[in-house]
């Protein structure tokens, strides 16, 4: 098993912070979804746990209803390949303001991801995802 720092803008970085820009910039789920696995998902968020697209599409309408003006930044991102898959441990600050009141607020947060290659084309796709607390940035 190797673990490095990965560099901005290369493999699995660039994969992690283009996922960050189309969650900021609320693309259309659909975009998203292209980055996931359907079959096996677990995503963890303190709210719920989304275990299928079905589950990703409704999380992400409920957090497009709740927030606008979202950025992620990206703080921390350590990678370790394992044959089988990418594990990823990562910081991001979010912040993002709600809709229901126009309050912003911004939080660090810890996340673990895991990734496996998408047969054929060796793609990289989210399969785990957990959110850590959110501490106040």
């Amino acid at each position: 098993m190797t673990a490095e720092k990965t560099a901005p803008g290369t493999g699995i970085a660039a994969f992690v912070q283009h996922w960050f820009d189309i969650l900021s910039s609320h693309e259309p789920v659909e975009e998203l979804l292209a980055h996931i696995v359907d079959d096996g998902l677990e995503m963890a968020f303190p709210e719920r746990t989304l275990r299928s697209h079905a589950d990703f599409r409704e999380w992400y309408e409920v957090v497009g209803e709740a927030f606008t003006d979202q950025s992620h930044v990206v703080e921390r991102l350590d990678v370790s390949e394992d044959g089988t898959g990418v594990d990823i441990s990562l910081t991001v600050v979010w912040t993002a303001k709600q809709t229901s009141d126009g309050s912003v607020s911004s939080f660090r947060i810890g996340q673990t991801w895991r990734l496996v290659r998408e047969a054929g084309t060796g793609r990289p796709l989210i399969s785990g995802y957990r959110v850590g607390d959110l501490n106040p940035a």
